[in-house]
């Protein structure tokens, strides 16, 4: 078992570096939307920041490498939002990356929104989901997703 500064046990020696880059720094006023389409990604952006999150948005191989890097002391997303689309074939990697964070954050952030064309498309990864939505997305459907996940974290 590997050790960080602040005691805190990792599973290796990668996730404990990570762990120090990152010092749990999740911002929850923050979300990353990952999506293979650029309009994907807006709409999703869009409805985000009505949820009053300031956002960044990346394609699923630029996300992935961001996820793997944190830079110290840069503020690092509480929420993801995932668009698990047909053009998303990347999605093995973010979600390793994501779970790694998940892993080694006290709070177990960030938050992982997957978008999905049905409820049956997701299978035995839904565990790395906090919520699923369902296509179409409307700030109807998404953000009281949103909502409901920072009120939990703050209720915590």
């Amino acid at each position: 078992m590997t050790y960080t500064a602040a005691d805190t046990p990792v599973g290796s020696e990668p996730e404990a570096k990570a762990f120090d880059a990152m010092q749990c720094m999740a911002d929850l006023s923050r979300a990353l939307v990952v999506a293979a389409s650029p309009i994907n990604r807006i709409v999703l952006s869009r409805i985000a920041e009505r949820a009053c999150l300031k956002t960044a948005s990346m394609d699923p191989g630029e996300a992935a490498h961001k996820l793997a890097t944190p830079q110290a002391g840069a503020p690092q997303p509480g929420m993801i939002i995932l668009d698990l689309d047909t053009a998303f074939q990347d999605h093995d990697e973010v979600l390793a990356q994501i779970e790694t964070r998940r892993r080694i954050s006290p709070a177990g952030l960030p938050f992982v929104v997957a978008v999905v064309a049905t409820l049956q498309q997701v299978d035995l990864q839904s565990s790395a989901f906090d919520a699923t939505v369902e296509r179409p997305v409307t700030p109807e459907t998404l953000q009281p997703v949103i909502e409901r996940l920072l009120a939990t974290a703050k209720a915590a």
